[in-house]
């Protein structure tokens, strides 16, 4: 008998973020493991006008943007338009479980998928795991569309919580979040942490693109860069500020910061303010599968995040792919980034919301000797290739689908590490 898992996630590849990327490792490694794992999208996903779609030999189905008068007013509105697009989700799941027949539900956060798999999980009398990757409410905060603590704010943290009381399981991508929902009152033997992890085997040390290089005007420099989202919280227009100061004792130096997102008129303000438009590259968004060549010509990686609820309690994806592919990195000391840097011994830290910290750590870094700084990526990336593995990551939740679905996982050969 093989496994089958119905996953609820509020957006998939193709798109580029974190987000998408981690869906699709958990999915794919899931399947490589012997479960038959698909994938519904909640309406979050950009319509592709195909209520289908096969990617990578796995099955999306997608879900449909609600219409109607009463649905149309709603959507327009903050938070409520999550009541419709919930019931959409819904339904949408309890169409696709009927022909898959799923043995549980796997919801991945935002808490409206958390909704949705409670609710499908009912109607189909099945059980659902709930996986916790950032709480919605901090990021509504960051993106200041709600106050902190205030009733919007306290009423998703109690659903949340109420949505992680009656799941099968709840897992985590961090300490941080679990030490949070531990707080709460869940029970430890509750809460598992599945972390984030890297595809080691394609992220590697590589010879530089020197095309790419010549492009960008770098051949003959040493590079800092930034390789993400730019969220408020990503601390960017500080590292602009921070690279000013590194300048004036390194004037061979370049910056890249390579994305895009919601600060990034902030980010152009802060190069325009220190007139660095000469040194500071901002190339765009570029597709996931062309980061590799993008890392080959950066030689520190900087992750100087500022310090808030959301990145106290979150840890990042991206320093992993960074270490495997044998790159210098430090961050700043907030929660989430001293837990992912930790993980494959990475101590290089500044203080959060400090420009002169920040500077001082890069130009640390730019006086070590090359001996130096072989030891250390070489170090940090065979701590990645060892520990931070996305299949080792992901067999960690074998014996929690096996605890739900009792002689279902052992009748599909799937391997449980821990039985």
């Amino acid at each position: 008998m093989t496994l089958r898992v119905l996953h609820i996630q509020d957006h998939t590849i193709p798109e580029l973020s974190g987000y998408a990327v981690r869906s699709h490792a958990v999915v794919t490694q899931q399947r490589a493991l012997g479960i038959d794992a698909r994938v519904v999208s909640s309406a979050r996903h950009p319509a592709t006008g195909e209520s289908t779609e096969t990617i990578h030999g796995i099955e999306f189905h997608r879900t449909s943007r609600p219409h109607g008068l009463l649905t149309d007013w709603e959507l327009k509105l903050p938070f409520l338009r999550e009541r419709p697009m919930t019931a959409a989700l819904t339904q949408r799941v309890l169409e696709v479980a009927r022909d898959f027949q799923p043995h549980l539900l796997h919801a991945h956060s935002p808490i409206f998928d958390g909704w949705a798999a409670r609710r499908a999980s009912r109607a189909l009398g099945i059980p659902y795991v709930y996986e916790v990757r950032a709480f919605w409410e901090d990021d509504a905060v960051d993106k200041r569309k709600i106050t902190e603590g205030g009733f919007i704010y306290s009423r998703v943290r109690a659903a949340e919580t109420s949505i992680c009381r009656s799941a099968g399981a709840v897992t985590t991508i961090c300490s941080g979040l679990r030490d949070d929902l531990l707080a709460r009152g869940l029970e430890p033997e509750q809460v598992h942490v599945i972390p984030n992890g890297v595809d080691a085997d394609r992220f590697q040390p590589i010879a530089r693109d020197e095309a790419l290089a010549a492009r960008l005007g770098v051949s003959q420099q040493r590079v800092i860069g930034f390789v993400g989202s730019f969220f408020r919280y990503e601390g960017l227009p500080l590292l602009v500020e921070a690279f000013a100061s590194v300048l004036q004792e390194f004037p061979n130096t370049k910056l890249i910061l390579l994305g895009g997102g919601e600060d990034e008129g902030a980010v152009r303000d802060a190069v325009d303010r220190r007139m660095l438009s000469g040194q500071v590259l901002l190339p765009g968004r570029v597709p996931h599968a062309e980061v590799e060549a993008w890392y080959s010509i950066i030689d520190l990686l900087v992750y100087p995040r500022l310090s808030v609820r959301l990145t106290e309690l979150v840890t990042p994806l991206k320093p992993l792919e960074a270490a495997a592919a044998g790159k210098s990195m430090l961050g700043s000391d907030v929660g989430g980034v001293k837990e992912i840097l930790g993980l494959v011994g990475c101590k290089r830290l500044c203080r959060a919301g400090s420009v002169e910290s920040l500077a001082e750590a890069i130009k640390e870094w730019m006086r070590m000797a090359p001996e130096e700084v072989r030891f250390e990526v070489a170090h940090q990336r065979q701590e990645a290739q060892a520990h931070c593995s996305w299949r080792a990551a992901i067999e960690r939740i074998l014996p929690i689908y096996g605890g739900l679905c009792p002689g279902v996982i052992d009748a599909a050969g799937a391997r449980c590490p821990s039985r």
